[in-house]
């Protein structure tokens, strides 16, 4: 009987993406200047210079193969060292993949400000901002993963109003703005990891917000929101929930060996169906069948071998890794709400010994929104409310609290956001909701 392998040798169970060495580098240079055009008009200017060098060292492992090292241990050791390649953009066997990017930007601002009256002010902003690029982990090509993503540009231009009304009993300010997004930097889930892809995107939106305070004793406070986005141009993606891209003769395929997915195209109606099952009757296989019916894909699928099927397809088929792409235009971003509003509702009674009691009562409303750029029905994330309360007793001269509080008070379990995982984990969607309702006192004192 041989010898049992060192455990130490084993790979980690699925993908683990292991980070050995990151440096990041970056320094700015930034200016202001602040000048009063006349005795109501100012104007606000600045730039910043920005300059920012990363450097990972980095690899991704996979259970289909004996790892050349021990995850914390030595490589250099082990009996596999040339059986394990960690840079296949690079030439022969790498231990490790090396990358290094670096990014510079100019980026500033400039707003006027006009006072109409001491209580009454207008404003009109532009800025340019900047958020660096990156180097997306180390994946086997089968994944189709750029190396690594630009950096984040965004042109903002905003105009609004700052009043105050009523002898001061109201507040109330109105935002209009304009954001026009290049490279806009949006994540996802491969091989169990987080890679970035960048998109363009135009937002534009409307924001109000009010203090009210009639008496000394209340205040009422409201915000109100729209917000418009869609991705702007031409920009082609594969959707994970649906690799086939919505084309009936494309067949998705589950790759058996490594757990991705690719999708096979023909050049007539059935011709990549009759091909992948040709293929498979060879692997022992079986052949394409079609997606339940609710499932919203009109694709077939099979599971398959994508390298097999790379190797042998004909002229006029395409094997697409990880599918066909489809055109996002137009779509809207994701986390993103059409629609938001609030309402806060306070009152403080006092007291003569200087104590004093402030019960407040807040509801939110979040609109409609999407789990990802892809959009569709199954990531929608529907409107939800949430609604908190709290009353607090403050000592003499603030010195003390004790507040009693309720978050989430009608027990909402309302899903807030949510993320589709890769298709070695089963394409699965993990969701985010609302906390159980929570209740609590709090205590507190000045020293």
């Amino acid at each position: 009987m041989g010898a049992a392998l060192p455990p130490s040798y084993l790979a980690t169970s699925m993908y683990r993406n292991n980070t050995q060495y990151f440096k990041l580098k970056s320094f700015g240079i930034f200016g202001e200047v602040y000048y009063d055009i006349t005795d109501r008009l100012s104007l606000t200017a600045g730039l910043r210079y920005n300059d920012d060098s990363k450097e990972v060292v980095a690899r991704t492992t996979f259970a289909s193969f004996l790892n050349p090292f021990s995850n914390d241990g030595d490589p250099f050791d082990s009996p596999y060292v040339g059986s394990f390649d960690a840079d296949p953009g690079t030439d022969g066997n790498q231990l490790l993949q090396r990358r290094e990017v670096s990014f510079d930007e100019i980026t500033g601002r400039a707003v006027l400000d006009y006072e109409i009256s001491p209580d009454n002010k207008l404003y009109a902003s532009y800025s340019r901002g900047y958020k660096s690029g990156g180097i997306n982990p180390p994946l086997s090509p089968v994944f189709d993963v750029s190396e690594s993503f630009e950096p984040e540009q965004i042109d903002a231009f905003e105009i609004g109003s700052k009043n105050t009304f009523l002898n001061g009993t109201l507040q109330a300010n109105l935002t209009a703005f304009y954001y026009k997004y290049k490279d806009l930097q949006l994540s996802r889930i491969v091989a169990r990891t987080s890679v970035n892809d960048t998109i363009d995107a135009d937002i534009w939106g409307l924001e109000f917000e009010s203090i009210l305070r009639p008496s000394p004793q209340w205040l009422i406070n409201m915000n109100l929101s729209y917000l418009n986005t869609k991705v702007a141009g031409d920009q082609f993606f594969s959707n994970p929930r649906d690799p086939g891209g919505g084309d009936p003769n494309a067949v998705i395929i589950k790759d058996i060996s490594n757990a991705s997915l690719c999708a096979v195209t023909g050049p007539a109606p059935g011709a990549a169906a009759a091909f992948v099952t040709a293929v498979n009757t060879g692997l022992g296989l079986q052949g394409p069948s079609p997606f339940p019916s609710d499932s919203g894909i009109a694709s077939t699928g099979a599971f398959s071998i994508c390298s097999v099927l790379q190797d042998n397809a004909p002229a006029g088929f395409e094997v697409l890794s990880p599918g066909v792409e489809v055109n996002l235009r137009g779509n809207k971003l994701p986390q993103a709400p059409e629609f938001k509003a609030s309402v806060g509702v306070q009152y403080t009674a006092e007291f003569a010994n200087g104590m004093s009691l402030v019960p407040r009562f807040d509801v939110a409303m979040t609109g409609t929104q999407y789990g990802n750029v892809f959009n569709g029905a199954v990531n929608r994330i529907e409107p939800f409310v949430q609604a908190n309360a709290q009353i607090q007793l403050n000592g003499p001269d603030q010195g003390w609290f004790v507040r009693g509080f309720v978050q989430n008070i009608f027990d909402s379990n309302s899903t807030t956001g949510l993320y589709v995982t890769d298709a070695s984990s089963g394409n699965f969607t993990n969701i985010f909701t609302l906390d159980p309702r929570r209740y609590g006192i709090a205590v507190g004192a000045r020293f």
